[in-house]
């Protein structure tokens, strides 16, 4: 007796002018209402493969969106992340807040269940921008209220892992966070499945169940706030004697606890980075308590806890985000200030002269029109900076050039990324692979997106965005080889993934792939994946895989026939 196969069993009949890939996406979603996860996830993977050769980007973020669904269905939440992740960069390019908004929110999900709080933070907070700008948010900020939780449990995960606190007493703090997160997590989905946010194809049928209610001892009294949890803790510590630290290891959220079914079509932010050289101080007054992790700070004795120094942080992998004292700078003065505050930042090593900035930003205008025009930016800069620092100079002008003040404490990702990419490659040039893997580690937590990002048809980024991005692949390649040779396969293909979401034509992500699809005896997955790298690089550049790699391949599929 033959099998049906599920292309004749859920035949779906194509509609007439239908694009190549639309056929197999339609009965995967058929599938996917039957419950039937591996037939969905084939065809799914087979639209991926056409999509991506016709460069139909609507169809390729739906198809990968769609899989990150289904392997978080099936608890591999590495593979979920790594597909989610590719989706977003993907539809990062296009005019959709709202399909943003509601992909970040599923990654927020899945970053969750990996125990990461501080992604989790930022692609809250992203979903919160995204849907604010569609209309479409949840009420009362609720996403950002969930994200400064998320940062919230991070921050005291560091202290209790710095041995500034015994176990039992972070837990406890950790334990009431985590049910407030809890809440507000299930009055986003709430909100969310209220209202027609997604497409008629939704993967609402892909989920396990809602999140339970917090546990009645955590939700008899009323939710305490960060302040009143850090003063409660203080107090206790001057009451009685501290026992003896010991390590101690966060539980992640489980999977019934943050894979809400929500109406969520199927998937640097901004993500506050520790690069490891970096410590956190506990402040002593309710006044220098903030909701979200400061980088850089100094390290404290642990009698006397100091309150945490004043300053800017800088992200500029992805969109930029500037902070003070941990409070988002997100009101810029004028239409070229926030322009004007990515290049001083970029060229911070040395002042730039007027003329230079001038020309730069008003190439069509006459010199002293020009000119006038700079002395405007720079003065809606300064009161941009002066509505949340005071008086705290922030742009000097000195024998007729602009920089930013030297003696302003100042943290930028991009450094301690470049910092983080010395260690790793120094660490693995004396053999120190462990050293170089936490380094490399480092480096790929603070890449959250290409290097100032919205200049990007601008030519003075152009050259250290490239740079950096070859230093992110390198970080990524480096990583996959030695988890796919320690046998950790789930994490070398998230890696990988990473990498092709970067450049899908990466020939040694895509070797990393296929082995370890075939290292698990997954052969179609390895063919799959070499058929995807044959036919990015034909649309793309109209080349084939390299010689080597055809080696490989037949070397893999062969020995496992």
């Amino acid at each position: 007796m033959t099998q049906p196969n599920h292309s004749s069993a859920h035949r779906v009949k194509s509609r007439k002018g239908e694009k190549p890939g639309w056929h197999s996406y339609r009965q995967a979603l058929d599938l996917l209402r039957q419950q039937e996860w591996n037939g969905a996830l084939r065809l799914l993977a087979e639209a991926e493969v056409v999509f991506r050769t016709t460069n139909d980007v609507d169809g390729q973020w739906r198809a990968l969106a769609a899989q990150a669904e289904i392997h978080m269905h099936e608890g591999m939440a590495p593979q979920a992340m790594a597909r989610a992740l590719a989706a977003m960069a993907i539809v990062e390019h296009l005019d959709d807040p709202q399909t943003c908004g509601l992909l970040a929110w599923r990654i927020a999900l899945i970053a969750l269940h990996q125990g990461d709080y501080r992604t989790g933070s930022a692609y809250l907070q992203r979903a919160q921008f995204c849907l604010d700008m569609a209309d479409a948010a949840p009420p009362g900020g609720i996403l950002a209220s969930a994200a400064q939780i998320c940062a919230e449990i991070a921050r005291w995960q560091q202290v209790i892992l710095q041995g500034r606190m015994t176990v039992d007493e972070g837990e406890a703090i950790i334990n009431e966070a985590r049910a407030e997160l809890m809440r507000c997590l299930l009055d986003i989905h709430r909100a969310l499945t209220s209202r027609d946010l997604a497409p008629p194809e939704s993967w609402a049928w892909v989920h396990t169940g809602l999140l339970p209610p917090p546990p009645p001892m955590l939700t008899a009294a009323p939710p305490r706030s960060l302040v009143q949890r850090f003063l409660a803790w203080w107090q206790a510590r001057f009451a009685s004697p501290s026992p003896p630290r010991r390590p101690v290891s966060i539980e992640p959220i489980s999977a019934e606890e943050t894979y809400v079914g929500d109406a969520m079509l199927a998937h640097a932010e901004p993500v506050e980075q520790e690069d490891g050289t970096t410590d956190e101080r506990i402040p002593v007054t309710a006044d220098d308590i903030q909701e979200q992790d400061r980088s850089p700070a100094d390290r404290v004795s642990d009698a006397a806890p100091m309150p945490g120094i004043a300053g800017l942080t800088v992200y500029t992998f992805g969109n930029l985000r500037v902070y003070f004292n941990d409070t988002l700078i997100d009101q810029w003065e004028g239409a070229r200030s926030r322009s004007l505050f990515r290049f001083l930042i970029a060229h911070r090593r040395a002042p730039v002269s007027k003329e230079r900035l001038a020309a730069l930003f008003w190439p069509d205008s006459e010199p002293d029109l020009a000119r006038r025009s700079l002395h405007q930016a720079v003065y809606c800069l300064r009161q941009t900076f002066k509505r949340v620092m005071g008086e705290t100079p922030v742009v000097l002008f000195v024998n007729g050039c602009y920089a930013l003040a030297s003696d302003l404490p100042l943290w930028v990702d991009a450094d301690a990324f470049e910092e983080s990419i010395t260690a790793a490659r120094s660490a693995w040039s004396r053999g120190d692979i462990e050293s170089a893997l936490q380094a490399y580690g480092r480096a790929i937590d603070l890449y959250q997106g290409d290097y100032m990002v919205e200049e990007r048809y601008e030519d003075w980024a152009e050259e250290r965005r490239r740079t950096f991005q070859a230093a992110y692949l390198e970080a990524l390649h480096q990583l996959a080889r030695v988890y796919q040779e320690r046998g950790d396969y789930p994490t070398a293909i998230m890696l990988s993934q990473r990498a092709l979401a970067v450049d899908s034509c990466d020939e040694d992500a895509h070797r990393v792939l296929i082995g370890c699809y075939a290292a698990q005896g997954l052969r179609h997955l390895a063919v799959r994946q070499y058929q995807i790298c044959v036919a990015t690089l034909k649309s793309q550049f109209g080349l084939s895989p390299s010689d080597e790699l055809e080696a490989f391949v037949r070397q893999v599929v062969e020995g496992m026939n």
